[in-house]
């Protein structure tokens, strides 16, 4: 092949403009330059997230809202920085409210705790007396576990019961990411369909 001869329009072709489309051509001529020219901003607002969507943010600088993927807003503001402490705002809102949530479980657990150590006496006595007196016991010596565990369980099942909440919000706060945060940033209500 490299031995042929190449015909001569094949030497002398010329570089060609390269042509999008009219719809994308349209598209790039209306948002650049739309901050100078008042007609193509209209154009350029409607290029523009809605204010529900997960995608836009609302600039602190200007207010127009804007795509999160957008470094900075069309006026100047530095968006990312904006998400980001929204971010950290939000994450350190879930660490408050476990905080929280801890320390309202440990008051309330607090009467509980003694209850629990009132059971302890109905289970030792039982596994004392044969150590204390040579003798394996009666039934009735053993009967006196039951009221102990009986403790132990109330206590298991209000404990459950208290630090469900707390349990929760730990693993909130432990499985934490951005995307969850963007995701739970605007809550969009559900459409209703009738």
């Amino acid at each position: 092949m490299l031995d042929e001869e190449l015909r001569e329009d094949v030497v002398n072709l010329r570089p060609r403009k390269l042509r999008l489309g009219h719809g994308v051509e349209r598209l790039l001529e209306g948002v650049a330059g739309a901050e100078s020219d008042p007609k193509k901003a209209g154009r350029a607002d409607s290029l523009r997230p809605k204010a529900d969507s997960v995608n836009a943010a609302r600039c602190t600088g200007c207010g127009h809202v804007e795509y999160i993927t957008r470094e900075y807003c069309r006026c100047g503001h530095y968006l990312a920085g904006q998400i980001e402490d929204e971010y950290l705002a939000w994450e350190q809102g879930l660490a408050e409210t476990h905080e929280r949530l801890s320390t309202e479980a440990d008051r309330k657990l607090k009467p509980f705790r003694v209850m629990a150590l009132a059971a302890l006496p109905f289970l030792i006595w039982p596994l004392l007396y044969p150590v204390l007196f040579d003798d394996f016991g009666s039934l009735s010596t053993w009967l006196w576990i039951l009221p102990g565990i009986a403790m132990f369980g109330l206590f298991g099942l209000i404990h459950a019961f208290v630090t469900a909440e707390l349990n929760d919000s730990a693993q909130a706060l432990a499985t934490a990411n951005f995307e969850q945060f963007l995701t739970e940033r605007i809550r969009v209500p559900s459409n209703s369909c009738t």
